[in-house]
């Protein structure tokens, strides 16, 4: 089934943003038969999502988190 980008990113922007807070930002939205999958970035995390059309179930994975040094520099 063929649905354009848009009605995909409205789709899954409901539950990406109830689940990781409001300044999620969609980079990428594919369709895998009743599935949407893709890629998200929100502040620190770029994150993986597979989202099950007809349950309404968003799986999510930490693919890069970026983190602030907590070394201290020599000398």
């Amino acid at each position: 089934m063929l649905r354009s980008v848009d009605s995909l990113r409205t789709e899954i922007s409901g539950p990406l943003t109830s689940r990781m807070g409001p300044k999620v930002k969609i980079l990428t939205a594919e369709v895998h038969g009743d599935e949407v999958r893709g890629l998200a970035f929100c502040p620190g995390k770029v994150i993986r999502y597979v989202f099950a059309a007809q349950t309404q179930r968003l799986r999510t994975k930490a693919l890069l988190s970026l983190t602030c040094s907590t070394r201290k520099p020599a000398a």
